[in-house]
Formats: structure tokens, C-alpha cells, sequence
């Protein structure tokens, strides 16, 4: 009997009929003003800051359920649990968050976007001192990160159905910020391309080391398409070994379950972007 699988097929009626993007391109497209963009630019920034924590904490949750993920073809029983192995998929992107691999010292992606906003900041002739009265994060952008936070099931004891919600919901987070930054990266470059290339020759010091002002929406225009890549073959790792009582299909059912969840969550969050 074949084995149920998740293909980019399956995502196709959510993402055809998503408006998040839009809403992301138009907020950073209409903010004319240097505050008005240095606040969006932050709210995003702060929006992704609460995708490592999350999805570091999914990564062990799996990982933990030996008695959840084994291998029928193994013949040693006691060799059979194949946990770490679907965890490892989503445990991929969470290296890149707390140190990305093509910087030669440790550079997490929270420090990278630290340097992109004080960068931009400069470029727009605010000391770092103003950036507090000029950075303004809104509580669309808190209810976002708490909402990312419980998609990914952070700080909680996770049933079946709340873990293979949460592994679809980290599926919908690489897949539309794969997306995101690709959107970002192009408005910049025709509509800011003066900031583009500011950022891109500037070096911003934190923690003693200088970082690379644009690096960080650079690097995510194709690290996240690999990232997707990661946790769409994490989920159907989850489905090929999983050995627990529910039957296959609703298991899936509850990954795109959180993969919808995730799109009204980004949706929602990119309406509010460029608030005043």
C-alpha cells in the first residue's frame, strides 16, 4: 500500500486563494516616510523573531516521541524509532536562526535583522538613541507573535493532533516567507534601490562583530525555498514512520490543518503592517 503523502498539490488551494503578500508588498511600497518605513520594517522584523523559538522547541518535541515515529521494515525493534530523523527536517531551518552557515563567525538571523534595521535607521539620519521614539511595534505585531508562538506549540504539552498541527504550520511559515523575502528584496531594489545599496556596503557592529546591513533579507530570497524543502519532506517523514492510532488520513488532515492556520495567522499580520 502506497504511503499517504503531503505534495505542493495539496497546499495549491490554500496559497491560490492568500492575500498576505499582497498587503506585504503594499505596506512597504506606500511607506513614503522615513518613520513610517522604518516602522514597518521593524514590525517584520519582530514578527520573525518568534519563528526560531518555535520551531526549536517543534524540533525536540518530535525528537522525543520515539514510541510515535518508528520504522516497520527495521527488524531490531530496539532500532526502529525514526523521531530524530523526522525531526532533523525541521530542525534544518532552526540551525540557520541561531547561527547561519555561510557567515564565519555565529551570526543568528535575530542579530542579522537587528543590523538591517540599525542600518536603515543610519541610512535615514536617525542615531540609534531616536530609533526608540521612531520604531514603532504595534499590537497587531504581538498578537502575531503570540499567535506564531501557539501555532508552533511553545510552552505546551502537545497532543497528536496539536504536533502534526504544528508541523503544517511551520510548513505554511517557510513556504510564504520564501515568498516574503523575495517580494521585499524587489521593492527595495526599484523603490529604495538607493538603501539597497547602502545597506549593502555597510557593516554594523553588535556583540563586537560586524555584520553585513542587508545580508539578512539577501540570504532569505533562497535559504527559505530550501527551508520549504526541508519541512514539507519532515511531514512526510511524519506520516511514512508514524505508528500512533490515528488513521493516516486524518494525520495529514491535521498538518494541513496548521498549514491553513498559518496563512490566516501571516494574512492577518500583513493586513495590519502599515498601521499608524
Amino acid at each position: 500500500m502506497p504511503v499517504l503523502g503531503i505534495a505542493k498539490a495539496d497546499l495549491e488551494p490554500v496559497l491560490r486563494s492568500h492575500h498576505g503578500n499582497e498587503a506585504l508588498e503594499a505596506a512597504f511600497a506606500s511607506a513614503a516616510a522615513a518613520p513610517t518605513f522604518l516602522s514597518v520594517l521593524g514590525r517584520y522584523v519582530q514578527f520573525n523573531s518568534a519563528f526560531g523559538p518555535g520551531l526549536a522547541n517543534l524540533a525536540g518535541e518530535i525528537a522525543a516521541r520515539q514510541g510515535l515515529f518508528r520504522d516497520a521494515s527495521e527488524p531490531v525493534r530496539f532500532l526502529a524509532d525514526r523521531a530524530a530523523e523526522v525531526a532533523s527536517d525541521f530542525f534544518y531551518a532552526a540551525v540557520d536562526e541561531f547561527d547561519d552557515r555561510a557567515t564565519p563567525w555565529r551570526d543568528t538571523h535575530r542579530t542579522l535583522a537587528q543590523a538591517t534595521v540599525k542600518g536603515a535607521g543610519a541610512f535615514f539620519g536617525f542615531t540609534p538613541e531616536a530609533l526608540n521614539d521612531v520604531l514603532n511595534v504595534n499590537p497587531a505585531t504581538t498578537e502575531a507573535m503570540k499567535k506564531v508562538s501557539h501555532g508552533y506549540g511553545l510552552g505546551e504539552k502537545l497532543s497528536e493532533p496539536r504536533l502534526f498541527q504544528a508541523m503544517g504550520f511551520h510548513v505554511g511559515s517557510e513556504i510564504l516567507a520564501d515568498r516574503e523575502f523575495v517580494i521585499i528584496d524587489r521593492v527595495l531594489k526599484e523603490a529604495r534601490a538607493d538603501l539597497v545599496a547602502h545597506l549593502s556596503r555597510t557593516r554594523v557592529e553588535i556583540l563586537g562583530q560586524k555584520h553585513d546591513a542587508y545580508y539578512w533579507i539577501f540570504i532569505h530570497t533562497g535559504v527559505e525555498a530550501e527551508h520549504f524543502d526541508a519541512a514539507l519532506r519532515g511531514a512526510n517523514s511524519a506520516l511514512r514512520f508514524y505508528a500512533g492510532r490515528l488513521p493516516p488520513l486524518e494525520v495529514k488532515g491535521h498538518i494541513l490543518d496548521g498549514f491553513r492556520h498559518f496563512a490566516e495567522v501571516q494574512s492577518s499580520f500583513m493586513a495590519a503592517l502599515a498601521e499608524a
